[in-house]
């Protein structure tokens, strides 16, 4: 069969880059889970991963109203089956969301010095609460790349009673080892990538060094063979792309092992842009299909609308949506820069005592 990737239509194309920007932005919050759950009193954690956390955690939720909104205008079609079959999922994705969202308010603006709910256990709810949102977005996204247990109808009929019938069989999906493998690949990617974007690697020592190299060896090692074995179908035509991902991911670890590059590694700009590339590429691997191994798999420019009201709709997302990409690059400058003390910090930021221990 021929590549189909030279004949991808913008939108489509478009939308993926939105998935991938989407899964970044919130991968980097992903990464800090285990470092503020465990070591939240380490000064380092405090200064390294809070100073970019608190900023953007609501910027956060604006790419996934982005992506419902590109999702409802690209593949209207498509949209309320996935919303009756990944309901469960979206639910409790949307529940912890809600209650990332509180914690974080409470630890920052609300509990400050209250002796019953100190900033460390409020964080630590985040922490948890983020956790659960990244095992249900990668299941999310698990499902829509493998189709296991998933079972659509109505598509195309514009029948709310059709809509309704689709489901996922959970069990199903949740014993396919690529599934699994796929999320556990994924977190340990993220833990070893958070320890050069947050700097928490020690580089002094050789275990410090390459830790990171070794968790992104590993995490590659149980994600690319287990995303492989879910999309792995004849009609997938770009499987060759899989190596740019597995080389970009690679580059940030080695690069940040030896001295003289540990900075260009976790520059934080940096990072963000190769993941989000890294992610395209992922995603490009998948084209055209959906659902592949569902009752009914989805061919995405079947799917696509071809509506005036809607694509002009859909032009103005592109306009905010690479408007909301470049803030976010320049938001992780400033954070770099800021944790390295090249950008000076606001008189009144000098007066703010110390955190309380």
């Amino acid at each position: 069969m021929t590549n189909l990737l030279y004949g991808i239509n913008f939108d489509v194309l478009f939308l993926i880059v939105v998935i991938a920007s989407m899964v970044t932005m919130f991968a980097t919050e992903l990464m800090a889970v285990v470092p503020i759950a465990t070591r939240f009193r380490d000064n380092k954690i405090r200064v390294n991963v809070l100073s970019y956390i608190v900023p953007v955690w609501e910027v956060v939720g604006t790419f996934f109203v982005l992506w419902l909104v590109d999702m409802e205008n690209i593949i209207p079609i498509l949209m309320p089956s996935i919303s009756y079959a990944l309901f469960p999922l979206f639910a409790v994705f949307i529940f912890f969301l809600v209650t990332r969202n509180s914690f974080i308010i409470y630890a920052e603006f609300v509990w400050h010095e209250n002796k019953y709910f100190d900033e460390r256990k409020l964080y630590v709810i985040y922490s948890v609460a983020t956790f659960i949102m990244g095992i249900m977005a990668l299941s999310i996204l698990a499902a829509i790349a493998s189709g296991y247990g998933v079972h659509l109808y109505g598509f195309g009929t514009e029948s709310a009673i059709a809509y309704s019938s689709s489901y996922t069989n959970f069990g199903v999906f949740y014993s396919h080892l690529g599934v699994i493998g796929f999320i556990i690949g994924a977190l340990i990617l993220a833990n070893g990538i958070g320890m050069v974007f947050y700097r928490l690697s020690d580089i002094k020592t050789a275990l410090g060094r390459f830790m990171p190299l070794i968790l992104v060896i590993i995490g590659l090692a149980i994600f690319m063979p287990s995303y492989y074995s879910i999309t792995s179908k004849d009609y997938t035509v770009n499987s060759s792309l899989i190596i740019i991902p597995i080389i970009l991911a690679l580059i940030i670890p080695i690069l940040y092992a030896f001295r003289q590059t540990t900075y260009i590694a976790s520059y934080k700009p940096f990072v963000i842009l190769v993941t989000i590339i890294s992610l395209t590429f992922i995603e490009l691997r998948e084209y055209p299909y959906v659902f592949g191994n569902a009752n009914i798999s989805a061919y995405i420019p079947a799917v696509t609308t071809d509506s005036a009201m809607e694509y002009l709709a859909f032009i103005i997302s592109v306009v905010g949506g690479i408007w909301l990409v470049l803030m976010m690059i320049y938001y992780g400058y400033v954070s770099n820069h800021r944790i390295a003390g090249l950008i000076p910090k606001r008189p009144d930021e000098n007066k703010n005592p110390a955190p309380k221990q």
